[in-house]
């Protein structure tokens, strides 16, 4: 059996996605499972034992319909669908005539929960997991847990070391970014909860991110007091789960990184703004400590934006610096 599984983007919800091919490859243990998804993000996938073949699409250089060529060329027996755009339609359509499978997006729920007028009796989305196992429903294959599964190189000791990340009693990595501003805790409270971290905890801070991200990262050092270590656009996806691996405990908003440190089983807290945990985002991690403030106005959208609509941004200006250290002091607390 062929089987193929579709999830382009991002690294959030293509490391979601390892829950459904754990769960199909123990229904189907002899079947040879590819699964399509872009470039930069199949190093996260790339030492998981249940995929045969990353098929990797480079939106930058690659025309799309190459993907569907080589596709069709394929013969799948089985296609599944956990990404339900215009993309993936389109390779379901001139794939042949093999089952296609595709997850319920729930759009009217997951929209009528950031209305809190419509919202009113609605029941939280347990995780963003449960949606794609509507497609092992449609199979007759059961989720067997919702444990997210990443696997780090074997050389990942040798990938740390290159950082030369000083050693502490207390080491903690903090992914200030997201995708959308209003899902990024302020850059002023960074710079005051890290050098709480230091003067108090006498903790190794290490900032991570992208190289789109090292603005940010810029401005929330340079608003220290103390000195840390900026590694904002030298590390790969890998490198970065290594570094999160070696950590006491991550710190970010609602982004991609958060959902590697839930992964990993980290500690870990997740500072949510406008979008909410009930929208099926939260961290699926036992060792997670969500930081919120339940407003009227919350959540406001299901991905974020690019401002508070507002105008207040309250979500996160609310949320202070101090709060954030009173939880990892008990956190501490609790792990010795």
């Amino acid at each position: 059996m062929k089987i193929l599984i579709i999830r382009f983007s991002s690294l959030g919800d293509v490391l979601i996605t390892t829950p459904i091919v754990r769960s199909i490859r123990k229904k189907y243990p002899f079947a040879e499972i590819h699964f399509l998804t872009k470039k930069q993000f199949t190093p996260i996938l790339e030492n998981n034992p249940n995929i045969n073949k990353i098929i990797e699409y480079d939106s930058q250089t690659e025309r799309f319909k190459n993907i569907i060529k080589k596709i069709s060329k394929n013969r799948y027996d089985l296609i599944i669908d956990l990404h339900s755009k215009l993309n993936s339609f389109w390779i379901k359509l001139f794939s042949g005539s093999c089952k296609k499978i595709t997850y319920n997006k729930r759009h009217l729920y997951r929209w009528r929960l950031t209305h809190k007028s419509l919202s009113k009796n609605l029941a939280p989305i347990k995780s963003t997991v449960s949606l794609y196992s509507t497609a092992l429903d449609k199979l007759g294959i059961k989720l067997d847990e919702d444990k997210l599964d990443i696997f780090l190189p074997k050389n990942q000791n040798e990938i740390y070391s290159a950082f030369n990340i000083p050693h502490s009693e207390f080491r903690i990595s903090i992914s200030p970014g997201a995708m959308h501003f209003t899902k990024q805790y302020p850059v002023k409270y960074y710079s005051q909860l890290i050098d709480m971290l230091i003067d108090k905890l006498d903790a190794q801070v290490t900032l991570l991110g992208n190289k789109a991200e090292k603005n940010l990262t810029t401005q929330i050092s340079e608003g220290c007091k103390n000195t840390i270590l900026d590694l904002a656009g030298k590390t790969d996806i890998m490198s970065l789960a290594v570094i999160i691996m070696n950590s006491d405990l991550f710190i970010s908003g609602d982004c991609g990184p958060m959902h590697i440190a839930g992964a990993l089983n980290k500690s870990q807290i997740a500072i949510f703004g406008s979008t909410h945990p009930k929208l099926g985002f939260a961290p699926i991690n036992p060792n997670a400590v969500i930081i919120q403030k339940e407003l009227n106005c919350r959540p406001c959208s299901l991905h974020g934006r690019e401002k508070c609509p507002e105008g207040h941004f309250k979500c996160m200006m609310d949320i202070k610096p101090e709060e954030i250290f009173g939880k990892i002091e008990s956190i501490m607390r609790s792990t010795k």
